[in-house]
């Protein structure tokens, strides 16, 4: 959403004034007593984010009462545990349902790299097109877009850009559009109302609809993340989530509304709309496309972006490039700390109550502009900057040329190093069909881990330590693998916060930010 919505300006208001703003918001939401009011033509667009395992039975729902949705996909997601399947997106596109894009790995693209988004937005839409969709809807993560960003989402290929929070809501928005105008002003940025979430009532959902109609019309798009109960669990959080008991009633109530000619309102998927109001203006289908990512870096050269991790991402409170990572039951917390190995800064993880898994920095499991590419076969030499009170390991990623990630493999273990300490772990020969590699030093005990001055390099014809092996020095001594105590076991880590995993495919979710979009 661009503008700040009152939604957003609660935050800063005590409690429980803001309960009673919000409140007095939503009651006058809703329609005064009943009205002869003219109504005005509608569309309705009944859009669905993410891939959602709980939008399947949902878009079965639509199919008994002969309706249609937008479904934007987030592709790297699907197939894993709590999302669609490929087989579940055919059926959709069978029932009439438009599939839309939604990124790779649904960052926040406003302030990324700019060839880095346009790797999300077209390599999506490059990928359902692979699928043998056709997409010509995108709808932003997060809703968050900048003028930047809506001209790669035109530039590769799509009809319209759909955000949340510029129409209208229960709570919400007060002074703004009771629906999106016919045709939109801005096509690339789409007004919508808010996300649906828990606190939505039937009859807010109804009067989101005869609210438009009844004040000049236009297009209202509607959006849903989860249709699922019990409501506040992990797997149906309340602030993204519908129970099926409100949407089955909003839909069938919509089915009937629609249904009655005098009502003037239709159910249209968004391409449907644009199609309407384009008539024979609507352009023809404008084929996707990938961009490469970089290609490997030369013998010698480190490929990783911020390698003294002196840059922050405000965002994230991590350096730039880096994101956190982790499984298993334990707590970790993230510090910027001073003096770094060489630099001003390093990062700082704490880890307490362990019970198993691992916590670590790695950088970020992108689609090129912080993981750096490799050449399948060899074997690069990795290594870390380091101070711990705890055994640590490397576990490394990688990337397939469709962008999916996969665990790889995992250093032997690393005795705690009171001091900085270099630490090189020299890879296996990378596995056939990777692209590309990431990797983190993994705490793995209660304790800290400060690290510094990451580094990724092909060693080219020179000679390296055996793969598989780990050689250590401290900042004022070199020293040999034969003066590192390594314990003897090794322990496969996985991918974590916010982190899916199927088999060994890693799935990215959003880390940093509240889901919306």
């Amino acid at each position: 959403m661009k503008p700040a919505s009152v939604r957003q300006l609660l935050v800063l208001r005590p409690r429980a004034v803001a309960c009673g703003i919000a409140l007095a918001l939503a009651a006058a939401f809703l329609p005064a007593a009943p009205a002869q009011a003219a109504v005005s033509p509608t569309v309705v667009s009944l859009t669905f984010d993410d891939g959602n395992a709980d939008q399947v039975p949902a878009a079965a729902t639509l199919k008994s009462k002969g309706l249609k949705g937008t479904f934007y996909i987030t592709d790297e997601w699907i197939g894993a545990a709590g999302y669609m399947t490929r087989a579940n997106l055919n059926q959709l596109a069978a029932d009439g349902n438009e599939i839309g894009g939604h990124t790779v790995t649904h960052p926040d693209l406003p302030g990324m790299d700019l060839t880095e988004a346009k790797r999300q937005i077209c390599d999506n839409r490059a990928m359902l097109q692979s699928w043998g969709f056709a997409p010509t809807s995108f709808a932003y993560p997060f809703s968050d877009a900048d003028a930047n960003v809506e001209a790669i989402v035109k530039a590769c290929g799509y009809n319209t850009g759909r955000g949340l929070g510029d129409v209208r809501s229960p709570g919400s928005c007060a002074g703004c559009l009771y629906a999106e105008k016919m045709p939109p002003a801005d096509p690339m940025y789409l007004k919508a109302p808010d996300q649906v979430d828990s606190t939505w009532t039937l009859a807010q959902l109804k009067a989101i609809v005869t609210n438009a109609t009844t004040h000049g019309g236009g297009w209202v798009i509607l959006t849903f993340h989860h249709i699922c109960a019990p409501i506040g669990t992990a797997s149906c959080p309340a602030d993204t989530s519908i129970t099926p008991t409100n949407y089955n009633a909003f839909v069938t109530w919509l089915a009937s509304y629609t249904a009655a000619a005098a009502n003037k309102t239709t159910v249209k998927t968004v391409d449907g709309a644009v199609r309407q109001y384009k008539g024979n203006n609507y352009p023809a289908y404008v084929p996707a496309y990938s961009v490469p990512a970089p290609a490997p870096a030369p013998v010698g050269v480190n490929a990783l972006t911020n390698p003294s991790l002196e840059t922050l991402n405000a965002t994230t409170g991590l350096p730039t490039c880096y994101q956190a990572g982790g499984w298993g039951a334990n707590t970790p917390t993230w510090a910027r700390t001073s003096p770094g190995a060489t630099g001003t800064y390093a990062e700082t993880l704490t880890v307490t109550g362990y019970s198993s898994g691992d916590a670590k920095l790695l950088p970020t499991l992108d689609l090129g502009q912080c993981s750096p590419s490799v050449v399948a076969g060899k074997s690069y030499e990795m290594s870390v900057s380091a101070k711990s009170t705890a055994i640590t390991q490397f576990a490394l990623y990688y990337r397939d040329a469709n962008n999916m990630w996969f665990y790889w493999t995992s250093s032997p273990w690393i005795a705690p190093m009171p001091a900085w300490t270099t630490t090189t772990f020299v890879t296996p020969p990378v596995p056939t069909g990777a692209v590309a590699v990431t990797f983190g030093l993994a705490l793995i005990q209660n304790g800290t881990l400060a690290t510094d001055d990451y580094s990724f390099v092909n060693p080219g014809n020179a000679a390296v330590t055996a793969a598989g092996s780990v050689l250590a020095r401290s900042a004022s001594t070199k020293v040999t693998s034969a003066n590192v105590t390594v314990a003897t076991s090794t322990k496969n880590a996985k991918i974590a916060t916010k982190a899916l995993t199927r088999g060994q495919q890693v799935v990215v979710a959003p880390t940093g930010k509240k889901l919306k979009g």
